[in-house]
């Protein structure tokens, strides 16, 4: 019997998915209001993430997604339209405590194929690589791949 391994990030049912993080110098209750308030909306491109659950993500007028999860102080998990992707994606952010440090752990699913995979991989390390820079970087260094 072959057994066939699928390709780093290659998902059963949920086509392409890709997972990055970093440490950052923040604990997590100092962490968690400039995520809900400052950078998620920066990523995202939109006004503000709401806390409700299936509330819409706008840009000014134009609705770009919808709430999916959200737990206060841990992880906020979104369906989203992100520019440049072919279909709607599942986007989440996770903090996790690690010491006087926080983990910033960022997770998009349904991607369409590799190629946008690797693209938004790098692209989502860039950001974490900002992130350090914004905050101050401690030793663990971002874009670890989770998936």
């Amino acid at each position: 019997m072959t057994s066939t391994k699928a390709p780093l990030g290659l998902t059963r049912d949920a086509g392409w998915e890709l997972g990055v993080r970093t440490a950052i110098p923040l604990p997590v209750d100092d962490a968690w209001p400039l995520l809900v308030e400052e950078w998620l909306p920066r990523w995202l491109g939109v006004d503000a993430v709401p806390t409700l659950v299936g509330a819409p993500l706008r840009q000014g007028r134009r609705e770009v997604g919808r709430v999916a999860g959200y737990h206060i102080g841990t992880r906020v998990r979104v369906r989203w339209d992100q520019p440049g992707t072919a279909d709607e994606t599942v986007f989440q952010v996770t903090l996790e405590p690690d010491g006087e440090a926080t983990i910033v752990s960022l997770r998009q699913e349904r991607l369409a194929d590799a190629a946008e995979r690797d693209r938004l991989r790098e692209h989502w390390t860039r950001v974490l690589e900002r992130l350090n820079t914004e905050v101050g970087a401690v030793p663990e260094a971002p874009g670890a791949d989770l998936a």
